[in-house]
């Protein structure tokens, strides 16, 4: 029984390795958080892309009196580089323009990329206060697919999406020319 002893007493007396061992444990979690750092760092450009695009959306058709189709094709071309380097097939955009019917909000047109355009007079449901009395706003909708580049962390898709809505500014209601 006391060679047992002295062997436990010897045991937890030796402090070689101690170090090692340690960073064992440690390690594999300090890894993990470093990569879940860098995956929700690429999320999060993303996410900003997202709203830049929305707001750059609607900015860019809230500044026109009236938008042809080759002028709201440029717009969406125009917004969809904001995307880059990332996929950009995968954005979807919208792009509507909102007037007050007597204190309903309706569509006046709608445009959309990859997304269903609403239909014209459609009743919306705004918040209230964003659509002034006999009155328009720019409506941009953007709605964007993240697929961990990773694909440990976030192992579903995550849809980054973000609205605007915006004044015109030229003009009172802004027109859509359709050829």
């Amino acid at each position: 029984m006391r060679r047992i002893l002295d062997a436990v007493r010897r045991f937890r007396s030796e402090d070689k390795g101690v170090s090692a061992i340690e960073f064992a444990l440690i390690a594999p979690v300090m890894v993990l958080i470093y990569f879940a750092c860098i995956e929700l760092s690429f999320m999060m450009i993303l996410d900003r892309k997202v709203t830049s695009s929305a707001s750059s959306l609607g900015d860019l058709v809230a500044r026109s009196a009236t938008i042809s189709d080759a002028e709201m094709d440029d717009v969406f071309e125009a917004t969809r580089m904001i995307f880059q380097p990332n996929p950009i097939s995968g954005a979807r955009m919208r792009v509507s323009s909102l007037y007050d019917d007597d204190g309903t909000t309706k569509v006046a047109w709608s445009e959309g990329r990859n997304m269903t355009p609403y239909t014209e007079d459609e009743v919306m449901v705004v918040p209230e206060g964003i659509v002034p009395e006999n009155g328009s706003v720019i409506f941009a909708e953007v709605e964007y697919d993240y697929n961990s580049r990773l694909g440990y962390f976030f192992s579903t898709t995550k849809t980054l999406s973000d609205e605007f809505y915006l004044r015109p500014r030229r003009t009172d209601r802004v027109g859509r020319e359709t050829s």
